[in-house]
């Protein structure tokens, strides 16, 4: 089929058109409060564990055979050099120009790894009716999640993702001291210490009660101390992450985190808090009251006191106060009356520190939903109020879900060098696990556990394998293994239930992304980081297309590709090179970033990066694909 330049325009920009009003579609369903930071939250979780496999299954059986073997060598070796190249422009330019020192792994992170599955894939599910055939657009989505698959390896499964968190230095223990002469918390979160009660909750079982009363009391003063990560370890998934003190008041039947847990003596300095049964609940004092609903009655007798002077972490107190009561009030009222959520509930949401760098996160398994785990520096562990015996009489499921591994493989940004250091010791015996390398090699193994790999993998082996593959579909290169009664491959009702479910994938994905855009702020920038910024950016999108053209030209004079046979091979790989940074890349910024820091340096260069990349984009992806269609690919 030839086309004209107008209409090789015209099938180039058409794609983007799409594309971004899903992305503004994305961004107004955030400012509305449909996609609160909760629900972006779950729904990226369904797309990385359920809906994103089946489409890589689906697309790479279907449009992969025996003969394509090649294929992947060729697209693992141009994934090496888009990384290579993005980390080098990158290094380039932060040695050049002004970068933060708080940003220093964080913007190699962000020029190395592309956001390399949804913008590619609905580029081509759209031309795929105009230029492109059905079954030529279906092998350009498998090869453009085979790129999937390797962009996981490099950030995963080799540890990417360590470039991010080395950004990070966290408070030593020895500042709680400082901080907090008052309140010896290391003490409390030692591993060999024990529970105060094995009936005691989240804020009981890391800050006791007995700790923070007697330290009161020696001082005779308030406590001015507070660790958020206490209030953030009661806080399930699917309640807002923050609720305006004049909405608080307007509900019935709430009372605050710090009215459940405070002493009646004790008087918190500089705060407002609310009250159950006022209706002008915002004073200049905070007074003891007791809870009624049945949650906090479960817990009042045995919780702890816990405070705070900072004027940020009053919206993280407001987060406990939702959660408490939140569960009486209806989702179009939250929507509706609640302040919209901005980058600050992205971080509290996503974190996964504390201000000293201890992974802390809250149980989803019911019946021990309040317990913290705690993970100290040297990598000890401590965990209240859930004793041995307890544990024992779980149900199967809840110990899935309360499981390490569980939350690895279903989650994208909650893995850091701790999980890196303890893997492998709960299965190998303590002897191998000393041996250099055990750990990295268990935690490698570990992510090849993730859904999205186990899809690629077993779709590879599957598509590989003629007889087997006959079995899902049929095609003139698989042999005759006999079919069912309607005449199809025995096993075509799984690709029809994968290409199902895979069809949401990269609408959801796009978004989110949008949802993801719209919360970004930009507080503050380190001076002259704007010229950094936007050279990486052109560099990105301008220089490497280029640089991708002439390796897409180099493989086929080398003899490995030719235009006529590969040409969807060769046009994803072009499009790779252009594509902008991973959005994973806020996540995972956020997910290191704990609560309760007053400034957030990392954040907000990544905003600013990724932001500055979708306008250009526009201009810069729309172009490349004309430049492959009339002078490459000349369709």
């Amino acid at each position: 089929m030839t086309i004209s330049i107008g209409e090789a325009i015209w099938a180039s920009v058409k794609p983007i058109i799409k594309i971004y009003l899903i992305i503004l579609t994305g961004i107004i369903l955030s400012k509305l409060a449909l996609l609160s930071v909760e629900t972006t939250r779950a729904i990226s979780d369904i797309v990385l564990a359920v809906l994103l496999p089946c489409l890589a299954f689906n697309k790479i059986v279907g449009s992969l055979e025996t003969k394509d073997a090649k294929t992947v060598g060729i697209v693992a070796i141009s994934a090496v050099l888009v990384y290579v190249t993005g980390f080098g422009a990158a290094y380039l330019v932060k040695s050049l120009l002004p970068c933060p020192p708080e940003w220093q792994g964080g913007i190699l992170a962000g020029g190395m790894f592309p956001n390399i599955s949804d913008l590619p894939i609905a580029y081509l599910q759209t031309m795929d009716t105009f230029v492109f055939t059905e079954e030529e657009g279906a092998r350009g989505i498998a090869v453009a999640i085979i790129f999937l698959a390797t962009f996981l390896l490099c950030l995963f499964n080799l540890g990417g993702f360590r470039l991010i968190e080395h950004d990070f230095k966290y408070a030593d223990m020895e500042s709680q001291s400082i901080i907090s002469p008052s309140l010896d918390i290391s003490t409390s979160y030692s591993k060999d210490d024990e529970p105060s009660s094995a009936s005691s909750h989240s804020a009981s079982s890391s800050l006791s009660s007995d700790h923070a009363t007697s330290g009161l009391q020696h001082n005779g003063q308030d406590s001015l101390y507070t660790l958020d990560s206490q209030m953030a370890s009661l806080a399930p998934t699917h309640t807002r992450s923050s609720m305006a003190p004049t909405a608080i008041s307007s509900l019935p039947s709430i009372s605050t985190f710090s009215s459940m847990t405070q002493p009646s003596s004790v008087q918190a300095y500089g705060e407002e808090s609310t009250t159950a049964s006022s209706s002008s609940a915002i004073s200049g004092s905070t007074t003891s009251r007791s809870c009624t609903c049945p949650t906090c009655l479960a817990t009042s007798g045995t919780s702890s006191s816990i405070f705070s002077t900072e004027s940020h972490n009053l919206r993280h107190r407001n987060r406990a106060d939702s959660t408490n009561t939140l569960h009486s009030v209806r989702s179009i009222d939250q929507r509706t009356t609640l302040p919209l959520q901005g980058l600050p509930d992205v971080i509290h949401e996503y974190s996964n520190v504390d201000q000293f760098g201890r992974e802390r996160h809250a149980s989803s398994a019911s019946g021990f939903s309040n317990t913290t785990m705690y993970s100290n520096m040297d990598g000890s562990t401590y965990e209240g109020s859930l004793d041995e015996e307890q544990r024992q009489k779980l149900s199967l499921m809840d110990r899935i879900r309360s499981a390490k591994l569980t939350r690895i493989i279903t989650s994208d940004a909650t893995v850091n060098k701790h999980d890196i250091d303890i893997s492998g010791d709960q299965i190998l015996p303590r002897i191998v696990m000393k041996l250099p390398g055990s750990h990295l090699l268990m935690f490698f193994l570990t992510n090849c556990l993730r859904p999205c790999s186990v899809a690629v993998f077993a779709g590879l082996f599957i598509a590989f394998m003629p007889w087997l593959k006959a079995l899902f579909v049929t095609t003139n290169h698989t042999p005759d293994v006999g079919l069912a009664p309607d005449q199809e491959p025995v096993l075509s009702f799984i690709m029809d239930y994968t290409g199902y479910l895979g069809a949401a994938s990269v609408p959801f994905g796009l978004l989110l992304l949008g949802a993801t855009l719209g919360r970004l702020q930009i507080s503050s920038l380190y001076p002259g980081f704007w010229k950094t910024a936007t050279l990486l950016v052109v560099l990105k999108l301008c220089i490497m297309p280029i640089f991708g053209v002439l390796w897409c030209d180099r493989l086929v004079k080398a003899g490995w590709c030719t235009w006529e046979e590969d040409k969807m091979v060769l046009f994803v790989i072009s499009m790779t090179w252009g594509l902008p940074t991973m959005t994973t890349l806020i996540y995972f910024t956020a997910s290191y970033t704990p609560p309760e820091s007053p400034e957030h340096a990392q954040i907000d260069c990544t905003s600013f990066f990724i932001v500055l990349q979708y306008p250009l984009l526009i201009i810069t992806l729309p172009f490349l694909v004309t430049y492959m269609l009339m002078v490459q690919l000349k369709a």
